[in-house]
């Protein structure tokens, strides 16, 4: 029964569940279930099953909406992402219902046979077969406290309960609010030096968009019109277009990276410390600094230094607002922050836009952004096709939506530089797996747009030329008027990075060669002892 719930679900149509049958976990459950049936206490085996019960169905979940197994880093970032996951869950409960009686029907028939059976069948009773079973569960815990986080990424073919053992285990010894400052890296501090800006922009807006992807712009290449605003201000030669490298596979993560300007791996001492941070320099050198957002802030500006934000307004500041008119409700934070005319500002606008579920972007919109049927019913070849088709909505009113943004730019009177990228990328299907907390291509790589006004406002760089985050952030500053070294770079050398950037974490070395991005072999920061 412990593996009937990755049979209904491969029954049941799930893809990303290739659990098969091995010896060596059936061994392991035959020997945990002896131990319960010999322990004798309905307490202890309601207990263990009540645990597997929670991650599997955790896990279950994720793979029937992911399409692969959680990861530890999964793991660690529930109690940070449960809002989301939650809204997810709610989208995609039509689709994904049978999840639950996978899950839902073995562990029922267990609970029912181990209440009725221990309390009626006359075994023989072995309390120490109940330490025999705190060791086995206690084993992975115990390795994971020893071993590199590569050793606990799901393992392809191995049970779900198996892998979900494996990455809760690590989860709980290793990311549950430990951090790796006794492990972290040595690297040597950032020098951030004064170099004033022949023509410093009086105006510098960040537009960061949520999970858009480089190759589903038509300018990168897709065969979708999906950027019909930003293909024609850069045929008109009014904006260039660059192929983006994002620092992290998560919006927190990313931004920390990308606003701290910080660039290595597990480079805490600069990421604390904010001596390189966007704000604060921008701060130094007289502008007025804001961050108008859409989605919740949580602890987040704490991450950036939110001593050097003047004005900070989030999704918690008018929540019926967004809940009614999704990212439209960043003009009115844009009225509500009432920027002085003139004044010189950084502006940092996060976006929702290509987040889960997809078509969540335009739903309270017109229904011109339906370009593409983003149902069955309305003519989708299947529910993959559907999801593609909502997401490539959902990037085409991502072009209107900063249009208008620029629209009121240029009606603000701005003098500067008008920029536009995401924070990371998104899996949308290839090898089955939905999502962008993984450590991928598609993940990693990120559309980039500059569009220039002003005298003596040139371009960062040239069409389709690679572009990372860190190289956006040294480019930011230098307009601001600071020159940042950084003794540890490499050049050609950047990082993808997993969700935690202040623990322990995975990341993948990242090279760009041409138009192809080439990612390096997963490398956890603290490695086995």
């Amino acid at each position: 029964m412990l593996l009937l719930d990755d049979r209904l679900q491969q029954w049941l149509g799930g893809v990303g569940n290739d659990a098969r049958l091995r010896p060596e976990w059936i061994a392991a459950l035959a020997m945990l279930n002896a131990g319960l049936w010999l322990g004798g206490s309905r307490w202890a085996a309601n207990a263990v099953l009540g645990l597997f019960a929670l991650i599997q169905l955790c896990q279950l979940s994720h793979i029937a909406a992911i399409g692969r197994p959680l990861t530890p880093l999964d793991v660690a970032m529930i109690p940070r992402e449960l809002r989301d996951i939650l809204g997810a869950g709610r989208a995609e409960f039509a689709a994904h219902w049978p999840t639950l009686l996978a899950g839902g029907i073995p562990y029922a028939l267990l609970f029912a046979l181990y209440n009725l059976g221990l309390r009626r069948l006359p075994l023989p009773r072995a309390r120490w077969a109940l330490l025999a079973v705190a060791a086995l569960l206690a084993s992975q815990p115990y390795k994971a406290s020893r071993q590199s986080m590569v050793r606990f990424l799901p393992q392809a073919g191995h049970s779900s309960l198996s892998n979900a053992l494996r990455a809760f285990s690590y989860g709980a010894v290793n990311l549950g609010g430990v951090r790796i400052d006794r492990g972290a890296p040595a690297y040597r501090p950032y020098r951030v030096e004064a170099a004033p800006a022949a023509a410093p922009p009086q105006a510098i807006w960040l537009v960061i968009f949520d999970s858009t992807r480089l190759d589903r712009w038509r300018l990168a290449g897709h065969a979708r019109d999906t950027t019909p605003n930003f293909s024609r201000w850069v045929r008109q030669d009014q904006a260039r277009w660059h192929r983006g490298i994002a620092g992290a596979v998560s919006t927190r993560a990313s931004l920390t990276l990308l606003l701290n300007g910080v660039r290595e791996p597990g480079n805490l001492q600069q990421l604390r410390s904010h001596d390189s941070n966007l704000f604060r320099l921008a701060k130094r050198a007289g502008y007025r600094t804001y961050w108008l957002s859409t989605q919740y802030r949580d602890d987040l500006l704490q991450q950036f230094d939110a001593a050097s934000i003047d004005v900070a307004r989030s999704r918690e500041d008018a929540p019926a607002q967004v809940n009614a008119h999704g990212d439209e409700a960043i003009f009115d934070q844009l009225y509500a922050a009432a920027p002085a005319r003139g004044e010189r500002r950084l502006m940092v606008l996060l976006l929702r836009t290509a987040h889960l579920p997809f078509e969540d972007a335009y739903r309270r919109q017109p229904p011109r952004y339906v370009r593409w049927p983003d149902s069955v019913d309305a003519g989708a070849h299947d529910r993959d096709a559907a999801r593609r088709n909502a997401y490539d909505n959902a990037i085409a009113y991502q072009d209107d939506l900063a249009a208008r943004l620029y629209a009121r730019f240029e009606q603000m009177g701005e003098q500067g530089l008008f920029v536009v990228t995401s924070d990371h990328g998104q899996m949308l299907g290839e090898d089955g797996v939905w999502g962008h907390n993984v450590l991928t291509p598609h993940v990693a790589q990120v559309p980039m747009l500059v569009r220039t006004r002003g005298p003596g406002q040139a371009p960062l760089a040239g069409n389709g030329e690679w572009l990372a985050h860190h190289q956006l952030f040294l480019a930011l500053a230098a307009r601001i008027g600071y020159r940042i070294d950084n003794p540890n770079a490499v050049p050609g050398r950047y990082f993808l990075q997993g969700s935690d950037v202040f623990g322990d974490n995975l990341y993948r070395e990242a090279r760009a060669t041409g138009t192809q991005l080439q990612l390096g072999a997963p490398t956890a920061l603290r490695q086995s002892r």
